[in-house]
């Protein structure tokens, strides 16, 4: 339950800042143990998030010449589901209509999913600190410990036990994005469109990791992992060559190394939910489909008012047919990604 909480918590937040973002620019359970990564000591390589440099800009037009200058910077607009206004909670997300509506902007638009809520390994968690997410923030904090340190966190079942979590390096992506990465694979293969589906929760889900896990596993390894609420299977299909990664977000200034990281598609799961803890994770996971980044046509340096107000109307029709409206928040400025 305390999972719970914390990850209510946290959509909350990013809500508020996407609020924020767009009023501003338009003014101007307990389980087994699981198998633990352990790995040599080694020195940390490249995070695989990285805070963004500390750039300010004036206003909306700075930002436009900011990002007009960056090489291959291809602009989005990020879309975001909004948690906060589903009348019942995040257990009342609309399912259908949203795999729908999902369905429809893949076709209406050049939709890209990139998501990232880290996989949990429930136990006490002694693998290397470089996998873990946000171990590189807490490290920066530094004596000001305003970040508190993921390793091996107290958490609570839904029973009010006690156990360990630690968070790991995730990134989620779509099956309209994992083909960016299809020459990127050192051993075995990339993610495929039959990995996007899962028939039943049992069923292990196919991931690809980053390079500093070859010491770890091996293709065709099982292992678990807490997805959201519950734990899950997931089965290494293949490796990523050393130093893939890709820049993403406001300039494209959140540097993303795949080194360290878990890659999973963000699969549509084919079943229903049994339990508290699964219709939780089977709402939230879903309702993150509409949490993506839709592709500007225009060049950076063309896009203007009449860009967004042209994509929020095609969204509002979009999510009229599917009886959805007002379950999303497009924010004013634009994002982007180099791949």
């Amino acid at each position: 339950m305390l999972r719970f909480i914390r990850l209510i918590y946290t959509i909350v937040g990013i809500m508020f800042l996407v609020v924020l973002t767009a009023c501003s620019a338009t003014d101007d359970v307990s389980v087994p143990d699981v198998q633990q990564p352990q790995t040599e000591t080694v020195e940390p390589e490249k995070s695989q998030t990285t805070e963004p440099k500390p750039e300010s800009f004036d206003g909306y037009e700075d930002y436009i010449d900011y990002i007009s200058d960056i090489p291959e910077f291809e602009p989005y607009y990020k879309t975001v589901f909004a948690f906060e206004e589903l009348s019942d909670g995040i257990k009342s997300v609309p399912i259908e209509e949203v795999k729908a509506m999902y369905d429809e902007m893949k076709t209406a638009f050049n939709y890209v999913l990139v998501n990232e809520y880290p996989l949990v390994y429930r136990g006490n968690y002694e693998g290397e600190t470089s996998f873990v997410d946000g171990y590189e923030e807490y490290q920066a904090a530094g004596n000001d410990k305003v970040i508190s340190n993921p390793v091996n966190v107290v958490s609570l079942d839904q029973e009010g036990n006690e156990f360990l979590t630690t968070p790991l390096k995730t990134i989620l992506l779509g099956e309209d994005t994992f083909n960016h990465f299809d020459n990127s694979i050192d051993v075995g293969r990339n993610l495929k469109k039959s990995d996007f589906t899962l028939e039943a929760p049992n069923k292990p889900i196919s991931v690809v990791l980053g390079n500093a896990y070859k010491d770890i596993y091996k293709i065709g390894d099982i292992f678990s992992l807490e997805l959201i609420s519950e734990v899950m299977d997931f089965q290494v299909v293949g490796f990523y060559k050393s130093g893939v990664g890709f820049s993403m977000n406001v300039g494209a200034l959140q540097d993303v190394n795949l080194d360290h990281t878990i890659v999973m598609p963000h699969f549509i799961p084919d079943y229903k939910p049994v339990g508290e803890a699964a219709v939780f994770q089977h709402a939230y996971h879903i309702g993150e489909l509409l949490s993506g980044y839709i592709r500007i046509p225009e060049s950076v340096e063309k896009i203007n008012e009449d860009t967004y107000e042209h994509t929020m109307d095609m969204i509002d029709e979009v999510a009229q047919r599917n009886n959805i409206s007002g379950l999303y928040k497009m924010p004013y400025w634009p994002v982007g990604f180099v791949w």
